[in-house]
């Protein structure tokens, strides 16, 4: 086995990467899951031993790209149904965090936005805000794997050292341009949010609709 870190090696892999991962530990321990992807989101429905019916819905993000409606939306979809929400980021723990409790906050935990601001700002530590779903990050996922004695099967699995190229710099820096691109059209769409959101809302009632027993 390579002396390269589990949590290295996870916070490299992609959302189906991820989900699998994921997947092949819940199986060790006895549960069971099921995988729904669309327009690049990817949901697991999961159930644990021994029952039929999922009791978590876990909403794979590698890039902690949510944002605070479409947390909302999808907290909510998974307290009609009657099951816990997560979220599972292998990105940027401290934004996810913030993202997440920015949702749910009260307006006592806000602060009023400034002239040249257009959101309003935290006011204290996300760990204080009070959220009705579970923000899981890469050590979540590591000690699931741990748990399962998967470490080296994971490691092995997914781990392929290699020094970058030049091609590879050029199509990171091309990746980043279009990600800065995509960012400015973003911020001038108003659509796009609610696109999201009709996402999140058809997945997970095809989900529950569609999914029967396990």
């Amino acid at each position: 086995m390579s002396d390269v870190s589990l949590s290295s090696v996870l916070s490299f892999l992609d959302a189906a990467e991820v989900a699998t991962v994921f997947r092949t530990a819940h199986a060790e321990q006895g549960g069971r899951t099921k995988r729904s992807e669309r327009d690049g989101r990817t949901f697991l429905f999961v159930a644990e031993q021994g029952e039929d019916q999922p009791s978590e819905v876990v909403w794979v993000d590698v890039e902690a790209e949510f944002d605070e409606r479409t947390v909302d939306v999808f907290a909510e979809r998974c307290e009609s149904q009657g099951v816990t929400g997560t979220l599972l980021t292998t990105g940027d723990e401290d934004q996810a965090a913030e993202t997440v409790a920015m949702a749910f906050a009260t307006e006592d935990q806000l602060e009023e936005p400034e002239e040249d601001e257009a959101d309003p700002r935290l006011l204290v530590d996300p760990a204080e805000v009070d959220v009705p779903i579970t923000l899981e990050t890469v050590a979540d996922l590591e000690a699931k794997i741990e748990s399962a004695g998967l470490t080296e099967a994971v490691i092995d699995e997914y781990h392929e050292p290699h020094q970058p190229t030049f091609e590879d710099v050029l199509d990171e820096v091309d990746a980043e341009g279009s990600a800065t691109a995509s960012a400015t059209q973003e911020s001038s769409s108003g659509g796009f949010g609610l696109v999201a959101i009709l996402v999140i809302l058809v997945v997970l009632a095809a989900g529950f609709v569609l999914f029967g027993p396990f």
